[in-house]
């Protein structure tokens, strides 16, 4: 009789362990991304102090076609900025030939920086609970993030993206792979 109580505990365990790690896995993309960026090339882009700083800073990343070339336009969540530090051409042979624009997300846009913590986070630039159609913008606070669709205001503070204020829903939708080797200044957003 011992032995099944021991059974019946450690299937408990085994379960919850279970749900909680599928419930991890949703709050990361099943959409596929594969972004590149070389903060090298833009050493004082809004961009590259994002990823470089210790905490507290992001940036929109949006990939857009014009004059016949990729821009990055960019908005971050703070500071001041020269106008070629938010609109970056992508014209150069290694920045074309190694950045996937169309793997930018669900509709190529992101939000990546430190949050707070100082972890290096990418989040979708769709709200989740508009089914990833509705753009978010950056709201009153430098870590909150507004759906102008449904009014959910999402808190970027820590680690996680979850519903500050509105309805309840799904926290944002972030991608796994987040890597920043400032030796060669490369950022790799990735969902593998």
């Amino acid at each position: 009789m011992r032995r099944s109580h021991l059974n019946k505990l450690f299937g408990t365990i085994v379960t919850a362990m279970l749900l909680s790690a599928c419930e991890a896995d949703n709050m990361y993309s099943s959409s596929y991304c594969n972004f590149v960026f070389y903060a090298n090339l833009y050493p004082t882009s809004a961009l590259t102090r994002a990823i470089g700083g210790t905490g507290g800073d992001f940036c929109i990343v949006k990939a857009v076609f014009e004059s016949g070339a990729y821009h990055l336009k960019l908005t971050p969540n703070r500071g001041t900025y020269a106008d070629t530090d938010l609109d970056l051409t992508m014209n150069t042979a290694i920045t074309g030939e190694r950045i996937s624009y169309g793997a930018m997300g669900y509709k190529q846009g992101l939000i990546i920086g430190r949050s707070n913590f100082g972890q290096l986070r990418a989040y979708d630039l769709q709200c989740p609970n508009c089914d990833n159609n509705h753009e978010l913008q950056w709201a009153d606070h430098a870590t909150e993030l507004v759906c102008n669709k449904c009014s959910r205001i999402y808190n970027i503070d820590g680690d996680y993206g979850y519903v500050k204020s509105g309805p309840k829903g799904t926290a944002l939708t972030q991608y796994r792979n987040v890597a920043y080797n400032q030796q060669d200044g490369r950022l790799v957003v990735r969902n593998q």
